[in-house]
């Protein structure tokens, strides 16, 4: 069995997490490298950079100016103390818009990396009072998320609250059958044929697939599979995923990111649930994506050049965690990746 080495990443990543680096403050990171401003999705995006491939430690422990109790203070510092959102110091350049659900994807963001870190928000979170009843949690679910042409951004708000309510625990919850309440809603209005939810009204214009039906069910599905409940019409998300993959062996362009993240998680949990359902064609989705994704990471000048901010990084790291998780055998030895969304269900 062919082997994918990561030594040229393993060479240049702590280099490229210093690129980001904005001053000799703990925890002073760019989401953009040439932003050069404190960020809290690029402190977050560091931390699950440098956790996912198991190196955190290392580069603590190699960077005096740096400390996980530094780290966790400055994620700790974007809190509003009133509400318990996070929200960035100035607007995010991917999620500005109201639809995108930005500060629900940014809380979700900063309660994974201060878990990853062993800590946790310091104030509570207001919005778990609105969501106590059945009817509350239905009517969130059906108005709230964007299920229409924005879906793959929007499903962040519906997304991004489960993911915080789980990660956070029992304790947290706005009621002891929140997650009966908020899977049961989901379940039922999953579509069949597809796998996916298609719930907008341009889902009733264009039958096709497209990559947002993909990057909006997965915020649903990493939760599903953190509580232990069955992903809907595993089968139909197979088929639907193998049939959105491109030449390059990716699902978006000719750089991994956050998508082929999703694509690989859709694909191996639902393996998982029908066991050899499209095996084979999953094998050789799964090959095609390290084929083209290794030697991309590998490379300094890739690396450098086309993930200039920390965030695209971290989707396609998560990728490779989850193949590592199903399929150790396909890397190096010395490679011990984890998969953080297996410790907090968000990204």
């Amino acid at each position: 069995m062919k082997k994918y080495p990561l030594n040229g990443f393993y060479n240049h990543l702590f280099d490229w997490v210093e690129s980001f680096k904005t001053d000799d403050g703990d925890g002073k990171f760019s989401l953009i490298r040439e932003k050069k401003k404190p960020s809290l999705y690029g402190i977050c995006d560091i931390v699950f950079n440098l956790f996912i491939p198991n190196k955190i430690d290392n580069y603590l422990n190699c960077h005096e100016n740096d400390t996980k109790k530094g780290w966790i203070e400055e994620i700790q510092s974007y809190q509003n103390p009133k509400t318990g959102w996070f929200k960035d110091n100035y607007f995010n350049y991917k999620f500005r818009s109201p639809l995108t659900g930005q500060w629900q994807h940014a809380t979700a963001f900063a309660v994974s990396a201060l878990k990853l870190l062993g800590a946790s928000p310091k104030y509570r979170f207001q919005f778990s009072k609105k969501l106590d009843t059945r009817k509350k949690v239905e009517k969130w679910l059906r108005k709230v998320p964007e299920w229409g042409l924005f879906f793959w951004p929007g499903s962040h708000r519906g997304g991004g609250i489960g993911a915080i309510l789980a990660t956070m625990g029992e304790d947290y919850y706005p009621h002891d059958d929140f997650f009966q309440w908020y899977f049961d809603w989901l379940d039922k209005k999953a579509d069949p044929k597809v796998g996916f939810w298609r719930l907008g009204w341009n889902h009733k214009l264009k039958k096709g697939l497209t990559k947002h039906e993909l990057g909006g069910a997965i915020h649903y599905y990493w939760i599903y599979e953190f509580m232990g409940r069955p992903i809907p019409f595993p089968k139909r998300v197979i088929d639907s995923t193998l049939k959105l993959q491109n030449d390059h062996g990716l699902w978006d362009d000719d750089v991994p990111y956050c998508i082929d993240l999703d694509a690989m998680f859709a694909l191996l949990r639902c393996q998982s649930l029908v066991k050899e359902y499209r095996r084979e064609d999953i094998d050789q989705a799964i090959i095609k994506f390290l084929d083209y994704t290794i030697p991309c990471l590998n490379d300094e000048e890739f690396l450098f050049d086309r993930y200039v901010s920390t965030h695209k990084l971290t989707g396609s790291l998560g990728a490779i965690a989850e193949i590592y998780k199903f399929i150790p055998e396909l890397f190096d030895p010395s490679i011990k990746f984890i998969q953080s969304l297996d410790i907090s269900p968000w990204i």
